[in-house]
């Protein structure tokens, strides 16, 4: 009777320890550094079976070669993953004040079904950071940790706009079906506002690109502000300019481009003897208008 006492308690136990581990990479992620112990994250690595599962998009390999690969490839993860932990300590993080608030995964490998980009959006001190990023697969059902890219990025905390998350947002944003109608809706009502000369509703739409390096490309325009409504007058006018002659117009694919103030998502109109381009930003989850072009055709 005994015996079987002992052998009950100790399954409590195990299952106990068992139903402590995390569930979600990002939350062991940081338990694993604040216990300093990289075998948190074991769970989470890839192994032989994630390995067969991708089939023909790996080289085909003997068992003890698969075996070799995992192992430098989680070498690196493990070295990565030690240079995060200098890296706070170095700042002198305190581990266990950091608090996960939202993860974003994005596809920055169109062409690769497998790899996806995992941001996580963490606290401290009451601010919100987001260069905590991995490279991870959730072909299995769960999310399986890849690569760590930017180790000696993380908690860096300098980017209190969360820039890469909202780069992130707008690329899931634009494989979004209903996004195409959207952007041509806002563009039409850019366009009609110019020609209409409605600068009230033209400059709704606008981001701030003024000398406030604070506010440039990250804040929308402020029409109460003389100065600023003077920026939205001038761009109207070069958007108006620019669609002179432009009534009837073919619309192109959505272009984007990854450039200092963030991803440009650019909206073409081919209007027969000249292309002209509205130029847009994501920010806080609003698209505004940065810039126009236009580019004749000989």
């Amino acid at each position: 009777m005994r015996q079987l006492f002992l052998s009950a308690i100790i399954l409590l136990l195990l299952n106990a320890c068992s139903n402590d581990q995390p569930k979600k990479l990002e939350d062991a992620f940081i338990l694993s550094m604040q216990k300093n112990d990289f075998d948190v994250l074991k769970s989470f690595m890839p192994d032989k079976a994630f390995y067969n599962l991708l089939g023909d998009k790996m080289p085909e390999r003997t068992d003890k070669e698969i075996e070799e690969f995992l192992n430098e490839s989680n070498e690196r993860i493990k070295q990565a993953w030690q240079n995060t932990i200098f890296n706070a300590a170095q700042k002198k993080i305190d581990l266990n004040k950091v608090m996960i608030k939202e993860v974003v995964y994005h596809d920055p490998f169109p062409d690769d079904e497998t790899n996806e980009g995992m941001i996580v959006n963490y606290e401290y001190k009451g601010n919100v950071w987001d260069d905590i990023q991995f490279i991870v697969s959730r072909k299995t059902g769960k999310t399986i940790l890849l690569a760590i890219p930017n180790p000696t990025r993380a908690f860096s905390m300098i980017d209190k706009d969360l820039r890469a998350t909202n780069e992130a947002k707008a690329w899931i944003e634009m494989n979004k079906p209903e996004f195409k109608k959207d952007i041509q809706e806002l563009s039409t009502k850019l366009v009609n506002a110019a020609k209409t000369n409605n600068l009230d509703e033209f400059g709704q739409h606008l981001v701030y690109r003024g000398d406030d390096e604070d506010k440039k490309w990250k804040k929308a325009l402020n029409l109460n502000d003389s100065l600023e409504r003077r920026q939205a007058a001038d761009m109207m006018q070069r958007v108006s300019r620019n669609t002179e002659n432009c009534d009837n117009y073919k619309t192109g694919n959505v272009v984007t481009n990854r450039e200092s103030e963030g991803v440009w998502i650019v909206w073409p109109m081919d209007c027969g003897n000249k292309i002209v381009t509205l130029a847009y930003l994501r920010i806080n989850g609003k698209l505004l208008l940065g810039d126009t072009d236009v580019d004749r055709k000989e």
